[in-house]
C-alpha cells in the first residue's frame, strides 16, 4: 500500500509531505485547491511522460517519492531481490528544468518503464480517463478476462492464435514472392540464358587470355620452343651433353678431391631436370600442332565475357554466383506450389488445434458473464438504480467462419474470436442498450464503482485511487456510494479524492488539500485532519459553518467509529 507521498515543486505545491494509512484515505478541498495534483504526483510515479509545465515557476527541479508498503504475495518481489523480512519500497522520479529526468527505486538509479511496472503492481488509478476506457467496448473482453479462472485457457488461446497468425504471415509471404517471381520469370530465364551460354568456370577469364597472347605469338612461339630444345638435347653442342662430359670431369676429380663427387651428383640432378624440361617443350609443340583454335572465337567469347561483367557490375565469380542463384530462384518457383501447399497444410493443422480452443473459451466467457451480470445488477440497484439491468453480451465466432480465411482472420484478435461488450437498461420497460450510449455521468460513477470492487479481486493490487468517483452523485445516494467504498476499503487501501461529505466522514484518514498565499505566491499544501479539523471540513462540505451543519458533521462523524478513533 502507498505510505507516504513527498512532494517538491510540483505546479503550486513547493513542498509537502503526505501520509496514507490502511482503509479508506480521502482528500478534500475547495474546487482549484490543488487536490489533482496530489494525483498527477501518483501519475508520475507510475511512468507517466513528465510535463516541463508542471515544474514549478522559479524550480530548477520537481521530485516525488512515493513509499509503498509491499505486501508478502507481491509478485515482484524476488525480482527485485527482497528478502523474506523486506517490505518498504521507494519510487523516485526527478525532472530538471532542461528536461532531463531520473528515476530510482530503492535508491538505485532505473528507468521510468520499470516505475511503471512496480506502481502497476502496487496501485490503480481510476479518474475520468479510466471512466471513459470503460465506454469503450474494446476493453470489455480485458475487463472480463481480469476475473477470469481460465486464465490458463486464455493463454494457450493467445500462444496458439499467435502460431497461426505467424504462419498467415509466412504463406502470404510465401504467395508475395512466388507472384513477384513469377512476374520476373521470363526476365529471369533471358539472363539464365545469357549467363550459361559463357559457360563460365573458375578461372576461364585468365585461361582464355593466355591462349589468345599464344596464339597472337604463334609463330614466334613455336620459333622459341624450337630454338630451345636444339640447346637443351640436340646437336653435338647441347646443354644436356656438355653438362654430361662436365660430369665425367667432376667424377675423374672426385678421385683426387672427394667434394667434386658431390657437384657431379649436383650436375646429374640438373641434367635430369634438363630432360624434363625439354620433354616439356616438346609435348607443347606437339600440342601446338594438334590444337587448331581459331583466334577469333576466342576473342569473341573472351569480350562476351567482358561485355558481361559491365553489365552486371560483377567478376567472373560474382557472375557464377548470380547464375547460380537465377537458377536457384527459378528452381523454387517450380517447387514453389509445393511449399505453399505445405504451409497450407501447416494452417490447416493449427485451426484444427485452434477452433475447439475458441469454442471453449467462448463457453467459458459466456458462464463467467452470466454470473457477473447479477452480481453488478445486484449491486447497482443498491445504489440507488433500481430498475437497472446489467447485462455482458457475448458474442461468437462459429466453425463456419473457418470456410472464408479472410472472414477469420478479421473475426480473430489476439484474446480469440469473441467481441465483448457492456449493456444496461437503467430504467424498467426499456431494452438493454450499450454502455457507451445510455448512462450519465452520476450513472456511469456508480457502474465504474461496482466495476473496479468486482474486478479488482482478482488483480491483487493492494492500492486503488479514485478521483471523484462520486461525480454526478445526489446527496440521496451519496450514503450508498460511501457504503461501498468502505466495504471495499476492508479489503483494499482506497485513496479517494471527494467533495461528499458522506464519504469523507467514513475515512480512517482524512487529508485536507488547500491554498495559501505565501511571499506573494500560491502555494497548495496537505494537512491530515484531527477530530476537530474534520468536523470544521465536513461542515464547510455541508455548505458552511453553521451551527446546524456542524452539528450534523458531528453526527456523521460519530456514526462512524473508525473515523473517530484515528482522527482523534
Amino acid at each position: 500500500m502507498l505510505r507516504e507521498l513527498r512532494i517538491k515543486n510540483l505546479a503550486i505545491v513547493e513542498d509537502a509531505d503526505v501520509e496514507f494509512r490502511e482503509g479508506l484515505n480521502v482528500l478534500t478541498g475547495s474546487t482549484g485547491a490543488g487536490k489533482s495534483i496530489i494525483l498527477s504526483a501518483v501519475e508520475l510515479l507510475s511512468g507517466k511522460r513528465v510535463n516541463r509545465g508542471l515544474l514549478r515557476r522559479g524550480s530548477d527541479s520537481l521530485t516525488i517519492e512515493g513509499i509503498f508498503e509491499v505486501p508478502e504475495t507481491w509478485p515482484l518481489r524476488e525480482e527485485m531481490g527482497f528478502g523474506k523480512d523486506e517490505d518498504m519500497l521507494s519510487i523516485k522520479r526527478e525532472l530538471k528544468d532542461n528536461g532531463k529526468s531520473r528515476v530510482w527505486v530503492n535508491g538505485l538509479i532505473s528507468t521510468a518503464s520499470m516505475a511503471k511496472r512496480i506502481t502497476e503492481s502496487l496501485l490503480e488509478i481510476h479518474g475520468q480517463h479510466r471512466q471513459q476506457e470503460l465506454l469503450d467496448p474494446s476493453n470489455h473482453i480485458l475487463y472480463l478476462d481480469s476475473v477470469a479462472p481460465y486464465s490458463d485457457l486464455i493463454d494457450e488461446c493467445v500462444r496458439t492464435i499467435k502460431e497461426y497468425r505467424e504462419a498467415r504471415e509466412n504463406l502470404r509471404r510465401m504467395i508475395e514472392e512466388r507472384e513477384k517471381n513469377k512476374r520476373q520469370e521470363d526476365f529471369l530465364k533471358f539472363e539464365l540464358n545469357e549467363l550459361e551460354s559463357l559457360h563460365l568456370t573458375g578461372g576461364l577469364e585468365v585461361e582464355l587470355e593466355k591462349k589468345i597472347k599464344r596464339l597472337e605469338n604463334i609463330h614466334r612461339y613455336r620459333s622459341l620452343l624450337n630454338d630451345s630444345v636444339q640447346i637443351l638435347s640436340e646437336g653435338d653442342s647441347s646443354v644436356s651433353d656438355e653438362l654430361t662430359r662436365l660430369v665425367k670431369k667432376f667424377e675423374e676429380l672426385g678421385e683426387i678431391d672427394e667434394k667434386w663427387l658431390e657437384r657431379a651428383k649436383g650436375l646429374e640432378e640438373t641434367i635430369v631436370n634438363l630432360e624434363e624440361i625439354a620433354r616439356e617443350i616438346e609435348r607443347d609443340m606437339a600440342r601446338e600442332e594438334d590444337e587448331v583454335e581459331d583466334i577469333e572465337i576466342l576473342q569473341e567469347k573472351l569480350a562476351s565475357i567482358q561485355k558481361a561483367k559491365r553489365k552486371y557490375n560483377l567478376d567472373c565469380d560474382g557472375l557464377i554466383e548470380k547464375r547460380e542463384e537465377i537458377r536457384s530462384i527459378i528452381s523454387s518457383l517450380e517447387d514453389g506450389e509445393a511449399e505453399i501447399e505445405k504451409a497450407e497444410r501447416e494452417i490447416d493443422r493449427l485451426i484444427q488445434g485452434l477452433v475447439p480452443l475458441l469454442e471453449r473459451l467462448s463457453e467459458e466467457r459466456k458462464k463467467l458473464a452470466t454470473s457477473i451480470d447479477k452480481r453488478i445488477t445486484r449491486e447497482i440497484q443498491e445504489l440507488g438504480m433500481k430498475g437497472a439491468l446489467f447485462k455482458i453480451k457475448v458474442e461468437s465466432g462459429t466453425r463456419e467462419l473457418v470456410k472464408d480465411r479472410e472472414m477469420f482472420d478479421r473475426v480473430l484478435s489476439p484474446r480469440g474470436w469473441d467481441r465483448v461488450e457492456f449493456l444496461i437498461r437503467t430504467n424498467i420497460g426499456e431494452d438493454v442498450h450499450p454502455l457507451s450510449g445510455i448512462v450519465s455521468g452520476g450513472e456511469l460513477s456508480r457502474i465504474t464503482l461496482v466495476l473496479r470492487k468486482i474486478f479488482v479481486e482478482a488483480q491483487n493490487i493492494p492500492t486503488l485511487i479514485f478521483d471523484e468517483i462520486d461525480s454526478g452523485i445526489g446527496a440521496d445516494l451519496a450514503d450508498a456510494i460511501a457504503d461501498k467504498l468502505s466495504e471495499l476499503a476492508e479489503n483494499y487501501q482506497v485513496v479517494c479524492i471527494t467533495h461528499l461529505p458522506h464519504i469523507a466522514s467514513r475515512a480512517k484518514h482524512h487529508i485536507m488539500v488547500k491554498k495559501s498565499i505565501k511571499d506573494n505566491r500560491t502555494v497548495a499544501s496537505a494537512t491530515v485532519l484531527g477530530m476537530e479539523e474534520r468536523i470544521n471540513e465536513i461542515s464547510r462540505m455541508l455548505g458552511g459553518n453553521s451551527k446546524l451543519r456542524e452539528q450534523l458533521a458531528r453526527e456523521m462523524l460519530s456514526g462512524n467509529g473508525s473515523a473517530r478513533s484515528s482522527a482523534g
